[in-house]
């Protein structure tokens, strides 16, 4: 009859369908083979016409939409506050570092740092019924009354769809409990609610949602028969657990670093006023001390402290500059220096100089000089300071041999200066004459003098002295002529000086054959009676 009559087949099909699916809860066979089917049957309906599909699933795809929607943006608006509240702080500074060291965006190592809760209950409960199925609290909460949760949580919720007319699809998000608050997840046959103390990040909404999907897709049939029997069941391990998150900041070592910072900074201090003033006498020390090797005459043996003071020692030539003065120049303290000084010659020129000064006590007229080993002397110096010189010369420590050569004769000087002063002395004669013409006689009287000063100097020093007498005439006339009246004007000066009381035998004319002016004057020579010195 089934075969020839196929509505009965159907009849029967349709009579045992209800049963099947109701069975299906015990039996998955039936979803296990329409499954296919189903899912076929779907992509062929979309493929011809994906309106209907659209329409069915929109009153549930566009709230979920909606709030993953906001749901990102509060989650990004907060986390770009933070940022930016952070980003210029020595805080946001270290915790730049920490992303480039965790490979983390900066936000979020901002929101790890600065956002600090705890899930202290879970609630799961049934949507359609609004009865608590199981919760979960952390340890050492008081906990709130589950079935009073439940129960507020669902009137609330009826409450706030019934006044602002929302759908069945749409939900409470959250609400605040004094200083808790309760984010709720909706999910198709339950319903998720976390107690929170503190500021959750955005962030939770994601693991709650996570957690509500696991319990549809887990406990689908549980689900269904508990809002037949209201029968509780156990949710697997592990998902209400990941709901229980507590988010505590490492304790603040803020204060500790100020310490240390504090105690470091006593501790440099305390370095730094005891070493400072070591470090710039060291220094003050080391510019003394090569100062001092700088000094001529001053010889430092070793430097160093001892017993908490500066000790120099070394040689020293009585001549030189005294150290301390040296030392006192460089700004160092001459009280904190001990210095032992061995006396020496210094064989440098300037000391072996003011040794030989100091020794001779040469005149102001006299300059002495080093050449190598030799002392030397130039200017004007008496005969007997000459003699003397020579024989302590060489006495000198330094001083191998001398060479007085280039020193005048101070006596020598004297009677050059004299006999300078009387050759500016002089006649004139007329014409053809013989004798002098004008006021001769104070002139001739002048020369006397003069004559009689270095006559008397050079018998006082053992010098001779020779004066001769020139005479001149002009063009006018002959050779002969001119010759005898020189010498006949010459022999007149002569005759002169000697009616003056000067010396005939030191006076003698000499006449001047080159032509000139008609005139007589004196040209002395003074000669030593002893030889030069060496």
């Amino acid at each position: 009859q089934r075969l020839d009559h196929p509505d009965l087949a159907l009849d029967a099909v349709a009579d045992a369908l209800p049963d099947a699916v109701r069975r299906r809860t015990r039996d998955p066979a039936l979803g296990d083979a329409l499954a296919p089917v189903v899912g076929e049957a779907i992509k062929v309906s979309v493929r011809r016409d994906p309106q209907p599909v659209v329409d069915a699933i929109f009153p549930i795809i566009g709230p979920a939409i909606r709030r993953a929607i906001s749901s990102a943006f509060g989650e990004l608006v907060q986390s770009i506050n933070t940022t930016l509240e952070h980003s210029f702080s020595p805080r946001g500074i270290g915790w730049r570092i920490e992303a480039m060291r965790t490979g983390k965006s900066f936000g979020e190592v901002v929101l790890s740092h600065s956002l600090l809760f705890r899930v202290e209950q879970v609630f799961l409960i049934h949507r359609d019924t609004g009865l608590l199925v199981t919760h979960l609290t952390q340890p050492g909460v008081k906990a709130l009354p589950p079935e009073m949760v439940a129960g507020m949580l669902t009137a609330i919720g009826d409450f706030a769809r019934d006044t602002f007319e929302m759908s069945v699809q749409e939900g409470l998000d959250s609400f605040a409990l004094g200083d808790l608050t309760v984010w709720v997840e909706q999910g198709p046959g339950a319903v998720l609610a976390a107690v929170i103390r503190g500021h959750a990040p955005l962030a939770l909404r994601e693991t709650l949602q996570q957690a509500v999907e696991s319990v549809q897709r887990n406990h689908a049939g549980d689900l269904d028969a508990f809002a037949s029997t209201g029968a509780p069941f156990d949710v697997r391990e592990g998902i209400l657990e990941s709901c229980l998150v507590t988010q505590v900041a490492p304790p603040s070592r803020r204060a500790g670093h100020w310490r240390i910072a504090l105690i470091g900074a006593v501790i440099l201090f305390a370095v730094g006023w005891w070493v400072t003033p070591r470090i710039i006498e060291s220094r003050r020390f080391g510019h003394a001390v090569d100062a001092l090797r700088q000094e001529p005459g001053v010889v430092v043996g070793s430097s160093g402290r001892s017993d908490g003071r500066l000790v120099i020692t070394g040689l020293r030539d009585p001549l030189a500059r005294d150290p301390a003065l040296v030392l006192a120049g460089t700004g160092l303290d001459t009280a904190r220096v001990t210095a032992h000084w061995e006396p020496y010659m210094a064989l440098r020129p300037e000391f072996i100089l003011r040794r030989a000064g100091s020794t001779l006590r040469p005149p102001s007229t006299l300059q002495l000089v080093m050449h190598h080993d030799t002392l030397a002397a130039t200017g004007i110096a008496s005969a007997a300071w000459l003699a003397n010189a020579q024989r302590l010369g060489v006495a000198v420590s330094g001083v191998s041999a001398v060479d007085f050569s280039a020193v005048r004769d101070s006596a020598d000087v004297a009677l050059r200066a004299l006999a300078d002063r009387a050759e500016q002395y002089g006649i004139s004669f007329g014409v053809g004459q013989s004798f002098p013409r004008g006021e001769f006689r104070a002139v001739v009287d002048s020369m006397s003098v003069a004559l009689r000063d270095i006559l008397e100097g050079a018998a006082a020093n053992g010098r001779s002295v020779a004066v001769e007498v020139r005479a001149t005439t002009d063009s006018i006339g002959t050779e002969e002529a001119n010759a005898s009246l020189r010498l006949e004007r010459a022999r007149v000066l002569r005759a002169l000086l000697v009616d003056r009381g000067l010396p005939a035998v030191a006076i003698f004319p000499s006449p001047d054959p080159r032509p000139g002016t008609r005139a007589a004057s004196l040209r002395i020579a003074i000669r030593s009676s002893m030889p030069d010195s060496q």
